[in-house]
């Protein structure tokens, strides 16, 4: 029999304060709950012996006789949430996680670590072990470990972190299998709850045993003096090709205020240098430092080295060892002639959108040539009917995202789709044309294909605005990150959308990537290419668009998109109109006239209403749709009327409110008003 330490000590050690744990659960009953059990431990909710709770077990263990068993019973994970304190949340110093487990076959497993003792405030790390044996660990900003797991058999995951310097690494079986620097450098907890995520292809399936479990931390006695780098990145994803701006951070770990210093940047044989005063960098404060060069990102992987230099105008400090921070990086490199498209379901009703619209713009700031982003409205005064139409046929709700019409997938997570896009060879080059003639822009798209393109491959182009604005009610959005109970949701110009209102006036609103028109269909143009394409052919399309006088030209991009038979973007393009144009429009098969309105064919009223309203058509159509949502988005009302009146009268039977109503003709006109029912 081992030892056991199922308590929380504290003993002192050359003057330092050690909190440490060990507990391998053999000396519990099987069958009784571990919350239950051992103080240490809990659940999410606080309350124990239920089915939040893990119960102790014999039919599995590292070591004999005991182990805690998971499982999930409940859809998407659970109930189960168990959660190990670790007796502070800790900052500083050196702290070591094991434990052994067991993850049978074709199932999975899943734990966090906190960083708070308040559970639920902020994670540190994600740990996802995947019904295929790969495992992934994130900071939720960054995936920085994917590798395999020992299946079907007993393995020991272990973390070893040094906080002073924010070095995490991961070993499995004592075997090292990756080190970095986290998003968030603090830890305090593990919460064990059953789920395979489906994030990474998992299938929700998990179950797994725990033993062993242990944990250290070793405290850091402040000297005098003290500047540490605990950081360095780039600012944004590091593309081959790309330039980048480094960011570093910096950390007083002395007791002593910090007031000036210097950073000195090392990459690819080259060095940056910037000198930072007038500060107050109080003890145990962080900062963030950005370094104004832009830095050419290389092919091959190669360090990034940040070192800290004359702190408070003197030579050194007092701990040399945390002076400078090496960030190894394999860069993204893009295949050539890539564009990547991702398009996304959005509203200006919709309280959850906002993550798609930072989405993109973190797209557009790091992806800048590498990726268009498609913001494609729905219920709002800015929806595109075709567009619409055609994307929301493929989404499951709203907000989505779609990356090169791949997955329907949360805006928040297309990262590693986009890089996997970006890294996959396209099948041909697109480039765009243009000219202005009176009101219309014609463009052409020709096609290099570099790669065999049979069986009715087509061509689509739409028209993308940013910086739209607008005066009325329908312009505010929604937002139900305000007041932050759901977490902050900041933009790259550093805009929290937790201290914006629940809706956010139209006054205080610039929409971007706004899908204005596609051309000449969500599919793409049937005859864009003969059956057979082989390698080297190149063909021309040509589409024209009115254009509708209220979109601002100069802030209007053209994107071509290259589908393949399966309805997939294969590759895409993105010019400005003065790059389209100086690139010369070139004749080609012409797709003809895209018609979008200029004005309101039809009209609403009384506006407000009581109760009933009215909708003036002003023509005769074959078909009427019309659609009446709420401010959450939900339909509240749904009628086709087969050879209407032009007039049709409506009863909005709902409480008092602003609602949106969508009129769609058989002749693919569509008009939204806004109703305010009183």
């Amino acid at each position: 029999m081992k030892k056991i330490f199922t308590f929380l000590v504290v003993v002192f050690i050359s003057a330092q304060v050690f909190a440490q744990y060990s507990q391998n659960f053999d000396t519990l009953t099987h069958g009784t709950y571990i919350g239950v059990s051992d103080a240490a431990w809990t659940t999410w909710s606080g309350t124990t012996g239920n089915s939040e709770d893990a119960k102790v077990d014999s039919n599995q263990a590292a070591s004999p006789n005991n182990s805690i068993y998971f499982h999930s019973t409940a859809s998407g994970g659970g109930p189960q949430d168990v959660v190990l304190n670790f007796g502070g949340a800790y900052n500083t110093g050196n702290f070591e996680f094991a434990q052994k487990m067991y993850i049978p076959n074709n199932k999975g497993s899943y734990f966090n670590f906190q960083a708070e003792t308040v559970i639920g405030t902020t994670w540190a790390l994600n740990c996802n072990f995947i019904n295929d044996s790969m495992m992934y660990i994130d900071d939720s900003q960054s995936i920085h470990i994917a590798t395999k797991y020992p299946v079907a058999t007993w393995f020991e995951f272990k973390l070893k972190i040094n906080l002073n310097t924010n070095t995490w690494e991961l070993y499995i079986d004592s075997v090292l299998k990756g080190t970095w620097q986290n998003d968030v450098n603090k830890i305090a907890s593990i919460d064990y709850f059953p789920m395979c995520s489906s994030n990474y292809g998992g299938n929700n399936q998990s179950e797994f045993w725990i033993d062993d479990v242990s944990y250290t931390h070793t405290p850091y006695t402040l000297p005098t003096k003290n500047a540490a780098v605990v950081s360095v990145l780039f600012d944004g994803a590091a593309i081959a090709g790309g330039n980048n701006y480094p960011v570093v951070s910096v950390r007083n770990l002395g007791t002593t205020t910090i007031t000036a210093y210097d950073i000195e940047i090392d990459y690819n044989g080259l060095q940056y240098q910037k000198s930072v005063t007038n500060v107050s960098l109080v003890s145990l404060a962080t900062e963030t430092v950005f370094i104004n060069s832009l830095v050419p990102v290389v092919a091959s992987a190669t360090a990034l080295t940040a070192t800290i230099k004359a702190v408070n105008g003197t030579t050194g400090d007092d701990d040399s060892t945390d002076d400078s921070k090496v960030l190894t990086f394999a860069p993204i490199v893009p295949a050539l002639g890539k564009m990547v498209i991702v398009e996304e379901a959005t509203g200006t009703w919709c309280g959850w959108c906002p993550r798609g619209a930072v989405a993109l713009e973190f797209l557009a700031k790091d992806y800048h040539g590498f990726a268009q982003g498609i913001a494609v409205h729905n219920g709002d005064p800015m929806t595109d009917v075709m567009y619409d139409t055609g994307l929301g046929n493929l989404i499951s709700g709203y907000p989505s995202a779609m990356v090169d019409r791949g997955n329907d997938i949360n805006p928040s997570s297309i990262w590693s789709y986009v890089n996997d896009a970006l890294t996959t060879p396209p099948t041909a080059f697109l480039v765009n044309g243009a000219q202005i003639v009176g009101n219309k822009l014609d463009v052409s798209i020709t096609v290099d294909f570099k790669a065999v393109a049979n069986n009715n491959w087509k061509l689509a182009c739409v028209v993308v605005e940013d910086s739209v604005t607008g005066t009325t009610s329908a312009y505010n959005q929604s937002n139900s990150y305000s007041g932050g109970g759901s977490g902050d949701l900041i933009m790259p110009d550093g805009t929290n959308w937790a201290n914006l209102p629940s809706s956010v006036p139209a006054s205080q609103m610039v929409y971007n990537h706004v899908a204005r028109a596609i051309s000449p269909s969500f599919e793409g143009y049937n005859n864009s290419f003969p059956a057979n394409v082989a390698i080297g052919d190149l063909h021309t399309v040509n589409f024209t668009f009115n254009l509708d006088p209220t979109w601002d030209t100069s802030k209007v991009h053209i994107v071509g998109m290259l589908l393949k038979p399966d309805g997939s973007i294969d590759n895409g393009s993105s010019t400005s109109i003065p790059k389209a144009v100086s690139n010369g429009y070139i004749p080609g098969v012409n797709v003809g006239v895209t018609e979008y309105l200029t004005k309101r064919s039809m009209n609403l009223y009384p506006n407000p209403t009581m109760y009933n309203f009215t909708i003036d058509l002003a023509n005769n159509y074959a078909k009427v749709n019309i659609e009446i949502r709420n401010t959450l988005g939900q339909i509240v009302f749904q009628e086709d009327y087969i050879n209407p009146n032009t007039q049709l009268q409506i009863s909005l039977n709902e409480k008092p409110g602003i609602y949106f109503v969508s009129i769609i003709t058989d002749k693919g006109i569509k008009e939204i008003f806004t109703i305010v029912k009183m």
